[in-house]
């Protein structure tokens, strides 16, 4: 298997930055697969309240990059699945950070010490009319053809209700007040455009209310899911990914699904509902 990207320009590599940076600060191991067309990165966490969210999100490989070639397990199964462990991207992704004039950014796949690597070769201009390369070797571990399924893309959903989700920084600094109170609010959202989110203890019950939502999609006229509060502040967190929208679906009693849409990726994190005792 081979695996080759190169990245010149700057917002692309800005942007490739704060999505990778996103998966790893969402879970504790990623899923990297690489097609002919598209990078996808994977997250599966369990260690939550609720049952095991889930992070989708796939790049245009056209977009991000201005050279790309993969080879995959085989002719028929031409893909790429390799694991790490977040806290190994860490230190490249700070030298990224440090590095916002980089020249360029090179991903490979190699193997060190007869150990599978996802090497980043970091191009930086220096003082001088020469260029210093920073080069990080992130360990990976290759999925087996076997276990691919368990990565598969997930199904549409049919929410009950779908709205466009309202500023996410004002969002994310109630949900930041909210969690000194509570680790779970309720999520309700109306065909008419109002989103409201409420957290209940047996001293205070504060609810917050945005209205004049673009409504997406409507099956019912309203619906409602309780939500752990850590991981829906972990999330609102990465407003710097810019997206051009952010649509929430709400399927009653069961999932709250965020869907970050871009023209050159789309982010989902699915969030289940935490089912009352």
């Amino acid at each position: 298997m081979k695996f080759r990207g190169k990245m010149i320009d700057p917002n692309c590599i800005k942007q490739f930055i704060g999505i990778l940076g996103c998966m790893t600060k969402l879970g504790k191991s990623c899923i990297l697969r690489i097609t002919t067309t598209d990078l996808y990165f994977i997250v599966r966490e369990s260690q939550t309240i609720s049952a095991s969210p889930l992070i989708w999100c796939a790049l245009d490989e056209g977009h991000f990059f201005s050279e790309f070639g993969m080879e995959g397990l085989s002719t028929v199964d031409n893909e790429i699945y390799l694991e790490f462990v977040a806290e190994n991207v860490a230190r490249t992704l700070s030298a990224l950070k440090v590095s916002g004039t980089a020249k360029s950014v090179k991903i490979k796949l190699t193997k060190k010490l007869s150990s599978p690597c996802l090497t980043f070769e970091i191009d930086l201009p220096s003082g001088t009319n020469h260029s210093r390369l920073v080069v990080h070797d992130i360990p990976v571990n290759l999925v087996p053809r076997r276990l691919w399924n368990d990565y598969l893309e997930p199904e549409a959903m049919d929410p009950d209700i779908s709205v466009h989700m309202p500023q996410l920084r004002l969002m994310k600094s109630i949900v930041e007040r909210m969690k000194n109170l509570a680790n779970m609010a309720t999520i309700h959202v109306t065909s008419e455009g109002l989103l409201t989110l409420t957290v209940e203890t047996e001293a205070v019950s504060v609810t917050s209310h945005f209205d004049n939502l673009h409504v997406e999609k409507k099956k019912e006229e309203e619906a409602s899911v309780t939500i752990e509060l850590k991981r829906l502040s972990n999330f609102l967190g990465h407003e710097q990914l810019n997206p051009q929208k952010v649509v929430c679906d709400v399927l009653q009693s069961k999932l709250m699904h965020l869907n970050f849409l871009s023209d050159s990726y789309t982010l989902q994190y699915f969030l289940p509902g935490i089912n009352d005792q």
